[in-house]
């Protein structure tokens, strides 16, 4: 079976790209009716070296003779940042031969940006755990699988990942301002070090949530897809120390006792972003607040494991704090940091986060600013 073949070669990472060829062009044959044939092109422009403009292309002919010429892009590594690299690569050079020619990218495995980014710009692909996409319009092909969500075999890299507060409150800062800055003006705004901000953003880079000059400014931020992308990682409830409470008076009635509340909190959640985006009137309560027990006493709230309407949060970071507004005595928490809460939560709380992003994107001037905030105390962790 072919599946078992690629199977074992994804674990082993000293393949030549001839191999991962070759098990590309298995994996066609298996999925594609017996009355197809899969094999190396015939086409002259494909046969001269050094002129040829990619090392492996085949040919897939249907029925009635009907066939097409594929250009394979193998790589040991291929990044959401790469996608861009092919399209001005051979991608320009293809498009200058007669006829379309479709590229497959082939590579040990794909992450799933990059999959999207592919996929957006026509691109197939298949990578060896499984995950593929192929269009083609003639002869006709649509396949479609799924393979490993994770890097089976991780490369050990200096790069920082994409979780943990010291990644949350760079993210928050790239969201809430607006390009351009620089990896020390980003350091000291976000009490964080320049080589840990530095590696992140190596991190965001290839990933293409965040484009940066050849001197290594921030010069573009892909919010929603930062935001999402951090989401991957965070969750509200987990990842800050959830209190369940049940509030007699429903989470309404709450929300509007914290004009009057003893302790510092802010809202998030549903009640956050329905302040900017109505979806439907929200039912749970979810706040931050460094006293969370002392506050639930003044707002005479009930401890409950099952029922709750309130969820009190002690932060993860003191970000949650940054860039919040306070409406009619109550204080909410910043739109990115909201949106966040909301993808990550439960019932409609994605949904609302999706419809916060959507207003993020249509109402920029409203709540991103202009420039840095001026620098924190330096993070020595």
């Amino acid at each position: 079976m072919v599946l078992s073949l690629v199977s074992t070669m994804t674990a082993n990472t000293m393949l030549t790209e001839n191999e991962m060829a070759g098990a590309a062009v298995a994996w066609l044959r298996e999925r594609l009716p017996e009355s197809w044939g899969v094999g190396p092109t015939a086409r002259a422009e494909f046969q001269s070296a050094p002129e040829r403009p990619v090392d492996v292309a085949i040919d897939l002919k249907g029925p009635n003779g009907t066939f097409t010429t594929m250009a394979i892009e193998v790589s040991r590594t291929f990044a959401p940042r790469d996608v861009d690299r092919l399209l001005g690569g051979i991608g320009r050079t293809l498009r200058t031969l007669a006829g379309h020619i479709p590229i497959l990218v082939v590579a040990p495995w794909l992450s799933e940006r990059t999959q999207e980014l592919l996929g957006d710009q026509g691109l197939n692909y298949l990578d060896l755990t499984g995950n593929a996409l192929i269009r083609l319009d003639n002869p006709t092909v649509y396949l479609q699988t799924q393979g490993a969500r994770k890097d089976p075999n991780p490369a050990q890299r200096s790069k920082a990942r994409v979780q943990g507060p010291k990644a949350g409150r760079l993210v928050r800062l790239l969201v809430d301002v607006c390009p351009p800055y620089g990896v020390r003006e980003l350091a000291a705004a976000a009490a964080l070090t320049p080589g840990y901000v530095s590696r992140l953003l190596d991190t965001l880079d290839a990933e293409a949530v965040v484009e940066r000059t050849e001197r290594g400014r921030v010069k573009s931020v892909d919010v929603n897809r930062l935001l999402r992308r951090w989401a991957e990682t965070y969750d509200v409830f987990r990842s800050n120390k959830t209190y369940r409470y049940l509030a007699p008076g429903g989470a309404t009635d709450a929300v509007q006792k914290l004009a009057s509340a003893n302790v510092i909190v802010a809202v998030t959640g549903s009640f956050a972003a329905v302040r900017l985006a109505p979806v439907a009137g929200p039912a749970l309560l979810v706040a931050y607040s460094d006293a969370p027990q002392a506050l639930a006493q003044s707002l005479g709230l009930i401890p409950t494991d099952e029922g709750a309407n309130v969820a009190l949060l002690t932060p993860f970071d003191p970000v949650v704090w940054d860039r919040t507004t306070t409406d009619t005595g109550v204080t909410y928490v910043a739109p990115s940091q909201a949106a966040a809460d909301c993808l990550t939560g439960n019932g409609r709380m994605p949904a609302e986060g999706d419809a916060l992003l959507k207003w993020m994107a249509e109402n920029e001037r409203e709540w991103r600013l202009s420039t840095l905030p001026k620098p924190a105390m330096l993070d020595k962790q």
